[in-house]
């Protein structure tokens, strides 16, 4: 499989996980906080980063992305079914991903700097999927709070995931991994 493919693959497979798990939660587990512990929801976390996903693929053929051009679709905030079909839509653009877009010469822009930054496609999907499993991390944590169970590596970044697995290979069964000797 080509670079190109991987990281479009990486990012559906994000996507998906977050589908699956809201499929296990309930729709007002979806829009309830845990304050103090958390300030904000769910819902609230994936609006964030389903919107980034948005704003790539809506940007994606001006040549300049700027994540802080965001709807803030509160829909995506409230409504789990409205969230589990946006996921589904932004699966579906990114199997369409044409791959003469990799060829490109593109920029990021922050509104907090007035110049334009290199990048590339390659990066800039390598950003999206570290950013959905580091919010991930998080609502994986409210879950658990609601008693649910998520997969063992929900939020977990393939790296960390990878390490793990090196570590307790030659892990004697019952025995906390520990590669830190």
């Amino acid at each position: 499989m080509s670079l190109n493919q991987s990281l479009i693959e990486s990012n559906i497979g994000a996507l998906d996980e977050g589908a699956q798990l809201l499929s296990l939660i309930e729709a007002d587990q979806y829009t309830k906080g845990f304050k103090p512990a958390f300030q904000s929801t769910i819902g609230a976390h994936f609006r964030h980063l389903l919107e980034h996903y948005r704003c790539f693929l809506a940007q994606i053929h001006s040549g300049e992305f700027c994540y802080d051009r965001r709807e803030r679709d509160q829909l995506l905030e409230c409504d789990r079914e409205y969230a589990r079909t946006t996921i589904k839509e932004l699966i579906d653009q990114l199997r369409e991903l044409d791959c003469e877009l990799f060829t490109k010469e593109y920029f990021v822009q922050d509104q907090q700097f007035p110049e334009r930054v290199d990048t590339s496609l390659h990066r800039e999907l390598l950003f999206l999927q570290s950013h959905t499993v580091h919010h991930y991390a998080i609502i994986g944590a409210m879950t658990r709070a609601f008693g649910k169970r998520p997969d063992e590596d929900f939020g977990v970044a393939i790296a960390t995931q990878e390490h793990q697995k090196s570590c307790t290979k030659d892990q004697p069964i019952g025995e906390s991994p520990s590669c830190a000797q």
